[in-house]
């Protein structure tokens, strides 16, 4: 039987077409197997004319076979049956594929291996069997933690503890929501051993992550295997093909005799740790070019760790990770390659094999204790790393290496692979959708105003109306770009209590629903006039139809609002543009109604002459050609251009307004 060789797939994402199978069955398993060697498209229904999923499963890729459909577009001339298949690694999703480019795997069984699951839930069986028939002399071995699942979960989620990479914002659903900040539209990466590219993940990564049936694949399973030396299938030449490509290829130990894969070797045969795991581990924490600690040289603030090297991070976290690792190595004498590699291992050994947690998977999660009494036991602290995918990635690793080395004799050697199980399993774990699930508005407002007490985490509010008025005017902003926003608008008012929902769908589809609920007010002869609105307006000054001392829309708007909540107020650019935020410049209109009477007042900023909000050159040059008399200004604009008050534009206002722009004094509104 042709072996499955399991690839990290791309995301994609898959539709489930409802077509009616023509053979229902018992869940089997195959593997992509196509004739050109280029592996196969999946498609959304049985038949090429339908959309293409993936362009492109590998040869040897594991897939899951749900049942049997014939063609239902016409296209039976290039594929007479199809299957609908299910991928079921750290990408899944559901589609179809033609039979003829598959290859079913009949699972192989015995007595014997029949009795060794009953040491596994039941949900274990069926992957164990597909593993038993490709490893035929490899054993399982179980190990019962005794602890709850969700309890590990809720252990392995505090901030800082499981982190996961994302260098560009693109996996935001996957990370922890209590490190969101949501004023400052970021997620949290201070941890201690992490860095600017690393995130603490949701409880739902960590549990996917941590379920061990969702790695029981070809390739997964051996972030399970036992990471002591084996001398019958451990090799240099295995080594050698795990570290090609990086910078230790080939490549010799402190430019001496010894290569880096004679030292790793060494390093294993010495500590008894397998010394794929320890070249696996190297590349995990090094990346294939020299990072920061295993450079040599290291020019600036840590010249005097020259010629030393960390291989394995050890103490790398803090502020300073990378002078905190350099000090760690300078402090055990690892002043050569060499003995960097060496004494890592031991410490990997001593700290961690010996302690039982002899597999990739326990050295991340702390969940191993051999004591009778649970209480006796301390979990969740002594790991490794903070990676949570590091075992996923370093077992593809390992596998490769061993594939490089023994090609198809890999499925006959007798591996051990121990795997834990919990109590209260979830039936299954999946992991979220990477796409960003931030659904806060920024801001909201009604005709223009900003609604009372508005925080973006408050989704229920009330507002006061006439009840004369018919509608309102609904605005709102999102705080994430890539969320969208629904139910704003112009909204016609129908009855006291009507609750106008604005609802904000994030990017991976979560919705956050904002309610307005609408109280109807009596408007009666005692309500305040117009004119008493006005004088009862505390912030600014309204006088004689210009606005002074209020610099922006939004404390206009407050001032006003204040003074008489019926108020109906607007503003206009001087474009005669309806703004409802930001800053307002000499010039602008602030129209106020109450009932029917309304009265417009222009807004003047002292300094800003041309109206553009700010104080500039340009301003100054205005002043300047005032007082040369070669300037027409508008009343507004002289009033602005009046900086002193005095009621005469002169050179104390032209000094005022440099010393302003030159940052020596503020023009005072």
């Amino acid at each position: 039987m042709k072996k499955l060789v399991n690839i990290l797939l791309v995301s994609i994402i898959l539709f489930v077409s409802l077509v009616p199978p023509i053979r229902a069955e018992e869940v089997r398993y195959g593997y992509v197997n196509s004739t050109s060697g280029n592996g196969i498209k999946v498609r959304s229904g049985p038949g090429t004319s339908y959309s293409t999923l993936s362009d492109g499963l590998a040869e040897g890729e594991q897939i899951k076979i749900l049942s049997e459909h014939k063609p239902d577009d016409g296209t039976s001339k290039s594929c007479s049956l199809w299957y609908k298949i299910e991928f079921d690694e750290v990408d899944s999703g559901i589609g179809y594929a033609c039979a003829d480019m598959v290859k079913i795997i009949e699972i192989q069984t015995d007595e014997d291996f029949e009795e060794s699951l009953k040491a596994f839930p039941e949900s274990y069986h069926d992957a164990l069997r597909l593993l038993h028939t490709i490893y035929p002399n490899a054993i399982f071995k179980s190990y019962d933690t005794r602890l709850d699942f969700n309890t590990v979960v809720e252990n392995e989620s505090l901030e800082g503890h499981s982190l996961i990479w994302d260098s560009n914002n693109s996996r935001d659903g996957l990370k922890l929501m209590d490190s969101y900040n949501y004023k400052t539209n970021k997620f949290a990466n201070n941890y201690s051993g992490g860095g600017p590219t690393w995130y603490a993940a949701n409880s739902e990564t960590i549990a996917y992550y941590l379920d061990p049936r969702n790695f029981l694949t070809e390739s997964r399973v051996f972030m399970f295997e036992s990471l002591s030396y084996n001398a019958s299938i451990h090799t240099e030449a295995g080594v050698d093909a795990i570290l090609a490509g990086s910078f230790m290829a080939k490549e010799k130990v402190d430019g001496g005799d010894k290569s880096f894969a004679e030292v790793i070797m060494a390093a294993g045969k010495k500590y008894n740790i397998s010394p794929y795991y320890l070249a696996s581990r190297i590349l995990q924490e090094t990346g294939y070019t020299r990072s920061a600690l295993v450079k040599g040289d290291y020019d600036g603030k840590y010249d005097k760790y020259d010629g030393y090297y960390n291989f394995f991070n050890y103490d790398a976290t803090g502020t300073d990770i990378v002078g905190n690792g350099l000090a760690y190595a300078y402090k055990k004498g690892w002043n050569s390659e060499e003995k960097a590699i060496m004494g890592g291992a031991s410490l990997i050994e001593s700290g961690y094999i010996s302690s039982g947690q002899d597999t990739n998977y326990f050295q991340k999660w702390d969940v191993v204790c051999d004591a009778k009494d649970l209480d006796d036991c301390s979990f969740y602290w002594h790991q490794f790393q903070q990676n949570i995918e590091a075992p996923y990635s370093e077992a593809y690793k390992t596998y490769d290496g061993y594939k490089e080395t023994f090609d198809d004799k890999l499925y006959t050697l007798p591996l051990i692979f121990t795997i834990p199980v919990y109590k209260n399993m979830p039936k299954k774990t999946s992991l979220p959708s990477e796409d960003n699930p931030i659904n806060y508005l920024k801001t909201l407002t009604v005709d223009g105003k900003s609604v009372a007490n508005f925080n973006s985490l408050k989704t229920a509010y009330t507002i006061s109306i006439p009840e004369t008025k018919k509608s309102v005017k609904i605005a709102a902003t999102r705080i994430e770009s890539r969320s969208k926003i629904t139910g704003t608008g112009t909204i016609e008012i129908t009855k006291d209590g009507q609750v106008i929902p604005i609802t904000v769908t994030a990017e991976n589809g979560d919705k956050l629903v904002y309610n307005i609920t609408v109280k109807l007010t009596k408007v009666d002869e005692t309500a305040m006039t117009l004119d008493e609105t006005i004088e009862n307006i505390k912030s600014g000054i309204f006088k004689d139809g210009y606005v002074t001392g209020l610099t922006n829309v939004q404390t206009i708007l407050e001032a006003i609002t204040k003074a008489n909540e019926l108020a109906e107020v607007k503003v206009y650019n001087l474009n005669n543009k309806e703004v409802t935020s930001g800053s307002v410049g000499t010039g602008y209109k602030v129209t106020i109604t109450v009932g029917e009477e309304s009265k417009t007042f222009e807004v003047v900023i002292y300094g800003d002459i041309n109206g553009d909000s700010e104080i500039t050159v340009l301003d100054l040059l205005r002043v300047q050609k005032d007082i040369l008399d070669i300037s027409n200004l508008s009343d507004a604009q002289a009033k602005a251009a009046d900086v002193s008050k005095d009621g005469k534009i002169s050179a104390l206002d032209l000094l005022k307004v440099q010393k302003d722009i030159l940052g020596i004094s503020e023009i005072k509104q």
